[in-house]
């Protein structure tokens, strides 16, 4: 990154962030608070954790050498250290951090002279995301456990809403028969247990109210 020789400048040559503050991210979600709060804390915990592994890509694109594999086993390990205590380990979050840790080096492959794929708003961005990718699923598995047998799909209703968000909101289904969005199936937001699109995945505020 010419020009820039500190980490925690990086930000300035952002030209366009993505992330925005935790209380606006998961403030807006129709969510009781004790779940919003439960987001935000897995949220901050999970920046910590990511900016680990950005200032390790910053830091070794300034020497010149990155060696991907080894910053993805951190990505890897620190996502798994985060979601610790909030989150169960299964098979399907197993699966989703290693393929999620492939795309996140595929990315910052693809892009290396933009600065935000070596960014502090990267690390927010992922971490506001994967704080609702991962307790999504574990309210699922814990609406199965607990005997829920129905879900309503709640879409978020705000100007950046994608169009089949809104048409599949208020849809109530059995608890295990997924959800058609767009070209995608999913058991719940943010899903991808069937292949789901980064489409309708990325960035996705919908929640569910399981009954």
């Amino acid at each position: 990154m010419i020009g820039i020789r500190n980490f925690d400048e990086v930000n300035d040559f952002v030209e366009n962030k993505r992330s925005i503050d935790f209380e606006k991210y998961f403030g807006d979600m129709d969510l009781s608070e004790e779940d919003k709060k439960k987001r935000i804390e897995l949220a901050k915990k999970m920046e910590e954790s990511f900016l680990i592994v950005i200032a390790l890509l910053f830091s070794m694109q300034e020497y010149g050498t990155v060696d991907f594999e080894f910053v993805r086993s951190q990505f890897i390990y620190q996502y798994r250290s985060a979601i610790a205590g909030a989150v169960a380990l299964d098979d399907y979050m197993e699966n989703y951090i290693q393929s999620l840790s492939y795309d996140v080096i595929e990315a910052t492959q693809n892009n290396p002279d933009d600065p935000y794929y070596v960014s502090p708003d990267r690390a927010k961005y992922m971490a506001e995301n994967e704080s609702n990718t991962s307790l999504n699923h574990q309210d699922f598995m814990d609406a199965i456990a607990a005997g829920f047998t129905l879900k309503k799909w709640v879409d978020i209703r705000d100007k950046r809403e994608r169009k089949d968000h809104r048409e599949v909101g208020g849809t109530i289904k059995p608890i295990t028969e997924p959800f058609l969005v767009g070209d995608s199936v999913m058991d719940y937001p943010k899903d991808t247990s069937y292949g789901a699109s980064a489409s309708q995945i990325v960035n996705c505020r919908c929640s569910i109210k399981y009954m």
